[in-house]
């Protein structure tokens, strides 16, 4: 931190002699001159800087002197300081008795120049360790909980507040601008108060802590803090993005909790429910205890009735029919009415779902072994998308 680079002292040098019309040198602290207005001095040693390096302060050169030292030119020296300690010198070359005018001024400049970058330097330092924290969350396992502690208080983040983890996803599959798209999100979302932390996991995915999540209104499909979210978005022209919620919860425990009930939602809003782009992990506990559900020899068999299913029902009538029976509930007028079909219609589908699987949908039972079995299917195929 503070350190004089080569790329910093050449843009001091730049801007500085834009505004005084002289060369500028810029020496390291061993007097080695790292930038210059004249290129062919590069690199070498400037014995005037050492000697204004050993007397912390200035020292002027005019054409005597300069004929008696090594690598240097008639003109005025001064040292560098940050926070209390010479990091190097900079150096005006021309007669000292025009120059030295000028030299605080781009002594300052330069220090100014070497605060701001500084500045920076910290600013990328600490969104480095929280991206780091972030991503320590969503790898968490059992026994790290304290490690986590520490560093969370290592970037002062107050864990005992209640928080909520967000992933946000890109629906293209462009990933050659997925990641310029990514950045964008995060430099869109970083500024705003209620984002806490945000760091993007992968190629595709973004995962963010926000303040505990607004409470949604009767009949609103997402929540006040997630419509400012896609809004700020849509201000960028950024839509194509899928937004999974989790459990709100506080704690080391409770962000990691919060971390994967979003993580389940996504992989099951994705799969299940591919034609909405806002999922929450309470809406959805059947569909994530389907994510979670170790392969064996029932899911294998779940999944191949529904394969032997969709091979029967190649016009996809009569699984729209059993969708939308399990979403109304079995009420047979709801169904009919969103079919726009007649109730005799809506039986007899349903007497060939029963045929056709050996599951009869007006059992609870059946229905939720079919349920589970569409779920599942989808789940599988939708294994390979997961990042």
């Amino acid at each position: 931190m503070g350190r004089l680079t080569k790329e910093l002292a050449q843009n001091i040098v730049d801007r500085t002699m834009h505004v005084i019309g002289y060369n500028v040198n810029v020496m390291d602290h061993n007097g080695r001159i790292i930038g210059s207005g004249d290129r062919s001095r590069l690199h070498q040693s400037h014995e005037g800087a050492l000697i204004a390096i050993q007397r912390r302060g200035r020292f002027e050169i005019d054409e005597e002197s300069a004929s008696k030292l090594q690598g240097v030119m008639p003109g005025t020296n001064l040292a560098i300081y940050f926070q209390g300690e010479i990091v190097g010198v900079i150096g005006i070359t021309g007669d000292p008795r025009e120059v030295t005018k000028y030299g605080e001024l781009v002594k300052m400049t330069a220090e100014m120049h070497l605060e701001q970058a500084h500045l920076i330097e910290q600013a990328q330092w600490d969104k480095r360790i929280k991206e780091d924290f972030v991503l320590s969350i969503v790898h968490a396992k059992e026994g790290q909980h304290e490690v986590l502690s520490v560093q969370a208080e290592r970037i002062g983040f107050q864990v005992n507040h209640v928080h909520t983890a967000c992933i946000l996803e890109l629906q293209e599959e462009d990933h050659e601008m997925a990641i310029g798209t990514l950045q964008q999100v995060v430099r869109v979302l970083e500024k705003r108060s209620m984002i806490r932390l945000i760091a993007i996991r992968n190629a595709r995915q973004i995962v963010l802590f926000k303040e505990k999540l607004h409470e949604r209104k009767p009949g609103e499909d997402i929540c006040e803090g997630i419509y400012q979210i896609r809004s700020w978005l849509a201000e960028q022209q950024i839509t194509s993005m899928r937004i999974a919620v989790g459990k709100s919860g506080s704690g080391i425990a409770g962000m990691v909790a919060s971390y994967q009930s979003a993580e389940d939602a996504m992989r099951a809003g994705r799969a299940i429910h591919p034609n909405q782009t806002v999922y929450y992990s309470e809406d959805l506990p059947n569909e994530a205890l389907m994510v979670n559900v170790n392969s064996s020899w029932i899911t294998a068999e779940l999944v191949e009735l529904w394969s032997a299913f969709i091979e029967a029902d190649r016009s996809g009538e009569l699984r729209q029919t059993l969708t939308i029976y399990f979403a109304e509930h079995g009420e047979l007028n709801r169904v009919a009415d969103r079919l726009v079909i007649h109730r005799n219609t809506l039986r007899y589908r349903l007497q060939r779902i029963q045929e056709l699987t050996g599951k009869d949908p007006k059992h609870y039972d059946d229905l939720f072994s079919l349920i589970s079995a569409q779920w599942l299917h989808r789940l599988q195929g939708a294994a390979g998308e997961d990042l």
